[in-house]
């Protein structure tokens, strides 16, 4: 029934709904607590990337920062469907929530079936070391996806740093060696040059 909806809506409708939180959760981490089959999980992800705002539907944590993850791993008892949120999101391995467990640790905690604390626990090993190769193959992904969706800290915090300099419209650029500045135009490949050569100065400067 939850595939025939999703499948009847308009994509913005249905990416709507997708994001809304019902009682604090959105509709995947639902799903999650009620073992929803592989196919559900692999729409709502896939309809979500129509999302006009690019939101990261796995990334979203409710009031008790529970992750769909968290659930995924209290909860499911499909290792496809635990690859799957994993592949799309790899940073939620190592996200905590409002009680400072991982979803490895509440799995461990839970006395889940070895088939998922194992694949928790080595996904989340390889994360930690940034063994891109051995979490893709955990997760039977490729290696470059893998990457992509687990962007590295200094990345993560250049692209924020250019989305807020997009956002403010401007990028303040050093003139002389006493580091006055002005604010100037947004030249965007300027301001990528710039933001490479000094991201932290310029994510303080803009927050």
């Amino acid at each position: 029934m939850s595939i025939t909806h999703i499948q009847s809506l308009a994509d913005g409708d249905a990416v709507d709904q997708l994001f809304y939180k019902y009682f604090g959760s959105t509709a995947i981490m639902h799903a999650c607590c009620y073992l929803a089959p592989l196919e559900l999980y692999q729409l709502m992800i896939t309809t979500a990337k129509l999302d006009s705002r690019k939101r990261c539907l796995m990334a979203i944590a409710n009031s008790i920062r529970y992750t769909a993850l968290h659930y995924a791993s209290e909860c499911h008892s499909d290792p496809a469907v635990l690859e799957l949120l994993i592949r799309e999101h790899p940073l939620a391995l190592s996200a905590t929530d409002g009680f400072g467990r991982t979803p490895l640790q509440w799995a461990t905690f839970n006395n889940r079936p070895a088939a998922i604390t194992s694949l928790l626990t080595d996904a989340t090993n390889a994360l930690a070391a940034r063994d891109y190769a051995a979490l893709a193959a955990g997760v039977h992904s490729d290696e470059r996806t893998v990457r992509c969706n687990a962007p590295p800290p200094a990345t993560r915090a250049l692209r924020t740093t250019l989305l807020l300099c997009i956002k403010h419209g401007y990028v303040y650029i050093s003139r002389n060696k006493r580091h006055r500045t002005e604010t100037v135009a947004l030249d965007t490949p300027l301001a990528f040059v710039k933001l490479n050569y000094n991201v932290w100065s310029h994510v303080m400067t803009f927050l």
